[in-house]
């Protein structure tokens, strides 16, 4: 049976590296807020099939750009703490694990409650979007992309009085 090598696998995070990316935020279905969280592996798995099929969010608000992007490595030391846990420090060279971070500020998506999150490769914009603008409300896109990764949270209400930091490690 053929494997993917690693060298394969640093390949592709190469070329995600190099691409421009995005945050989508979307507001999800407030039906989640009531959900258990998966009670056993087989539960995750099935949310986990279900996320991996999703091409877009359900009730998107708008995207933001990417503000921090690096190589990470696995490392049980490491100082780049993710919500689950895992360790990670910067990596001089490609690795297989790019992070990235993507921040609202506090007037971006004002009056939502966010409930997940897509990263984005492919996004245009209306004519007229100034080229710094970090936050893009829907009325300003004109091609989402295509969504690489989806995260789904506890809600965050956005009420203008903080600007928050959404971090992810894609690993490929």
């Amino acid at each position: 049976m053929p494997v993917f090598t690693q060298n394969g696998r640093v390949f592709l995070a190469r070329a995600l590296y190099d691409s421009v990316m995005f945050l989508a935020v979307g507001q999800g279905d407030a039906a989640w807020d009531n959900l258990p969280p998966p009670a056993n592996a087989e539960e995750q798995m099935q949310l986990d099939a279900e996320m991996s099929a999703q091409t877009g969010l359900v009730a998107q608000v708008g995207v933001t750009r990417l503000r921090e992007k690096y190589y990470v490595k696995p490392d049980p030391a490491g100082t780049i703490i993710m919500a689950d846990g895992a360790a990670y420090s910067k990596s001089v060279d490609p690795t297989a694990h790019v992070f990235v971070r993507f921040q609202l500020d506090l007037s971006d998506a004002v009056g939502t409650t966010l409930r997940e999150a897509g990263i984005m490769i492919g996004t245009a914009f209306a004519a007229g979007v100034p080229e710094g603008q970090m936050f893009m409300p829907n009325t300003e896109i004109t091609n989402i992309g295509t969504m690489i990764q989806v995260d789904r949270f506890q809600p965050i209400v956005r009420d203008g009085s903080i600007s928050q930091s959404l971090t992810f490690v894609i690993t490929v």
